[in-house]
């Protein structure tokens, strides 16, 4: 049997036959465009704020602090900041004194301080007046002296009765005779204190010269060898 041909479509005149229409349009994925929203959203908060800052900041009369890098600048370097230690006061340990007032002393020809005496004629042929740490000037700026261990002694020259000596002159000092009566030494036989010359000196003992010294002044009677 034979089937007649197909007919258009009613209301189709002159119409191509049919055939199935193009796929749907593949849907769209709005992902990146919801993110970048997001984003922007973000953004435009921070702007807000920041600009909200700045604003409060110039109502306020406050200038927005620094940034941590301005601040490391505008900060004095450690050289600016030093300053040397104050010194700490120190006192040298002072030696105590080789003697003290009213002390009599030995001392060589130049006037080395040899130690200690005393004042019985036994050791001894300068009395000291004075003990000067500082080293000044003496009572009497002309008398004898000496400088030992820093302190400066001003002396009186102390002879005793009965006792031989080698006496002083402008460049020596006196010291103990290392052997009485032997050439150049003198026996002390008498002693006058402020004395002007040997006419007061004793007449119980035989004496040949005498010797007037100052500073203080005194007159020395002697048995000269």
């Amino acid at each position: 049997m034979t089937l007649p041909p197909p007919q258009n479509p009613p209301g189709y005149p002159g119409a191509a036959p049919w055939q199935p229409g193009p796929p749907p349009p593949p849907k769209k994925n709005n992902t990146p465009l919801i993110i970048g929203l997001i984003i922007g959203v973000v953004v435009l908060c921070v702007v807000g704020l920041c600009g909200g800052g700045v604003v409060y900041n110039l109502v306020n009369d406050d200038s927005p602090s620094p940034s941590p890098t301005a601040q490391r600048t505008a900060r004095p370097s450690p050289s600016d900041l030093y300053s040397p230690p104050e010194p700490i006061p120190t006192t040298e340990a002072a030696l105590p004194a080789p003697a003290a007032v009213g002390d009599c002393i030995t001392v060589d020809k130049t006037g080395d301080f040899l130690g200690l005496g005393n004042c019985n004629g036994t050791r001894g042929t300068y009395r000291v007046l004075s003990v000067d740490r500082a080293q000044g000037t003496c009572a009497d700026p002309d008398g004898p002296w000496i400088t030992t261990d820093g302190y400066r002694l001003c002396l009186e020259l102390y002879l005793v009765r009965n006792y031989c000596y080698i006496l002083p002159t402008d460049t020596e000092f006196a010291v103990a005779a290392p052997k009485c009566k032997a050439k150049g030494t003198v026996h002390i036989v008498d002693i006058v204190r402020g004395g002007a010359n040997g006419d007061k000196c004793t007449n119980d003992y035989k004496w040949n010269h005498w010797y007037r010294f100052l500073h203080p002044t005194v007159v020395y009677c002697v048995m000269k060898y």
